[in-house]
């Protein structure tokens, strides 16, 4: 247990150490990348790193946490806001006590956007888009931690300039001794990128704390989650969110954003029907993005 105090000591650290870093501290790239694909994600405060309905969760954290049972599972989502803008992933999971396997495809299409030379003259329209394909692997050490990593190839396009980019992600989780208590910590998008128009692109560093604890309410159960998010561009953010599942096939939840340029209210619903599960997401979005509207849905075999 002391050995796992340390760690998580370290962590803390070495998040405040990069606390002061400004947003205007340089330029980087490949942002897409920490924006949550899944509506359990988008109605859980841009989280849900622990929630059990979340198939992307790995993403957030790789240190996925394995199922008590063998479970397999494809999903697809759908993600839009401000116009054309749209955000899809399909994705696979395997997943058991022991370990934990995944795969995602992701791609953001802006749709079409102005071309116009230095005189203001119009040249026409181009589609610029982003993608990214991502895989997992965690193993359980013991009996209550877990290590994993992420592994992704992306690719970014403008109007005539592209990129490719490698990166990581790296993360640790933990049960505590405290009954349905989760505690997780991630380093993402460790790597590298090509040079867009001979300039190399900063991946968008971010270093992730979770920690979720359940309650069982009347046959309800009732799961609480609080995280910070610092990335390198940026201040700490906070995230608080909840999830409450009524009854077996309907689940409710809710967040909140505490600062940053995307604080706000997020909101969503989860209905399990036979091996099929369907979420949706909402977040109120300030300074004009438009509001986040996410749908997805998943099969379980």
């Amino acid at each position: 247990m002391k050995r796992y105090i340390i760690l998580i000591t370290l962590m803390l650290l070495s998040m405040q150490v990069l606390a002061d870093i400004h947003p205007a501290s340089g330029e980087y790239g490949f942002k897409f990348l920490n924006i949550p694909t899944s509506p359990v994600s988008t109605a859980l405060g841009s989280r849900g790193a622990h929630s059990e309905h979340n198939s992307h969760a790995w993403l957030l954290q790789p240190a996925a946490i394995g199922s008590s049972s063998r479970v397999k599972n494809f999903n697809f989502t759908h993600q839009f806001w401000l116009g054309e803008s749209a955000y899809n992933s399909f994705g696979y999971v395997s997943a058991n006590r022991k370990a934990h396997t995944a795969l995602a495809v992701r791609n953001l299409n802006y749709g079409k956007i102005e071309s116009r030379d230095e005189s203001g003259q119009f040249l026409g329209y181009y589609e610029p888009m982003d993608m990214a394909v991502t895989a997992n692997h965690s193993r359980r050490f013991g009996t209550g931690l877990y290590l994993g990593a992420n592994l992704t190839v992306a690719y970014e396009k403008l109007d005539t300039a592209s990129a490719l980019a490698l990166a990581t992600d790296l993360g640790i989780s933990y049960l505590p001794m405290i009954k349905d208590s989760k505690l997780s910590f991630a380093v993402r998008n460790l790597g590298f990128s090509g040079k867009m128009e001979n300039e190399r692109i900063s991946m968008p560093l971010s270093f992730e704390l979770d920690f979720s604890k359940g309650f069982e309410i009347k046959e309800q159960y009732l799961a609480l989650e609080a995280a910070l998010v610092k990335p390198v561009d940026d201040y700490i953010l906070y995230n608080i969110a909840a999830e409450l599942e009524l009854i077996d096939i309907f689940v409710l939840r809710g967040g909140y954003r505490v600062n940053g340029d995307w604080k706000g209210l997020t909101a969503g619903i989860g209905l399990n029907i036979s091996n099929f599960e369907i979420d949706y997401g909402f977040a109120r979005n300030g300074k004009g993005a438009g509001d986040v509207h996410n749908i997805g849905i998943g099969y379980h075999f």
